[in-house]
């Protein structure tokens, strides 16, 4: 028997689905989750999360910056600091730096990713492992593991005890620099992963949608 258009129509009349309305139109209007829902819920978490990633990308991008500018100093910026007994330029990188690490632990949400965790906790090692030399510099640790600076202390303290610290003849910049590019690494490919997802929700919805639209 072939299946004309007026018998599709009366089938259509008798379940009580509108003549015109596609079947994933009747799901999304009469269902509580509709399709719409449940694939836009999850589009949305999925850009969400990119965006968390992207955030995060940046300021470990900034992080690696900043400290790779106080560890590969010690011929510039420490030199010109001895000279002229002027730290300024190195107290400018130092709260970028403290910045940069603030923002990026921050980013660095407990419970997002196993990877995420650790590289949260070696952030956090980091800078313990230096506490006394940071707090010599006004630079301490919150119970969070954020960073908390004394501007008058860190602009007091003498060149050679900050080039130690942060610079090439220490191992803070160093660590954070390299904490900081991988970090960066991860995220940017976290945030390619979950665009990718974000984009397979969308094409998802829509390739249902088309192969149910019966009445179209």
């Amino acid at each position: 028997m072939r299946v004309t258009d007026q018998i599709m129509n009366e089938t259509a009349r008798k379940a009580g689905v509108p003549v015109q309305m596609s079947l994933v139109d009747y799901m999304n209007k009469n269902n509580k989750n509709s399709l719409e829902d449940v694939f836009g819920a999850e589009a949305n978490a999925n850009l969400a999360k990119k965006g968390s990633y992207e955030k995060l990308e940046k300021a470990a991008e900034e992080l690696a910056k900043n400290a790779e500018a106080l560890a590969n100093a010690q011929d510039s910026m420490f030199a010109k600091a001895k000279e002229s007994g002027n730290t300024e330029e190195i107290v400018s990188h130092v709260e970028k730096l403290v910045e940069g690490y603030n923002s990026t632990l921050k980013l660095l949400k407990p419970g997002s990713s196993s990877l995420d965790d650790y590289y949260r906790q070696m952030l956090k090692d980091a800078a313990a492992e230096d506490s006394e030399a940071l707090k010599a510099a006004g630079i301490t640790i919150g119970k969070d593991g954020v960073l908390h600076v004394e501007k008058d202390t860190l602009k007091g303290a003498d060149v050679d005890s900050l080039e130690k610290l942060f610079g090439a003849t220490g191992t803070f910049s160093e660590k954070v620099a390299f904490l900081g590019g991988r970090i960066a690494d991860n995220a940017g490919a976290n945030a390619l992963s979950f665009s990718s997802k974000y984009n397979a929700s969308g094409n998802q919805y829509a390739s249902f949608g088309n192969k149910y639209d019966f009445w179209g």
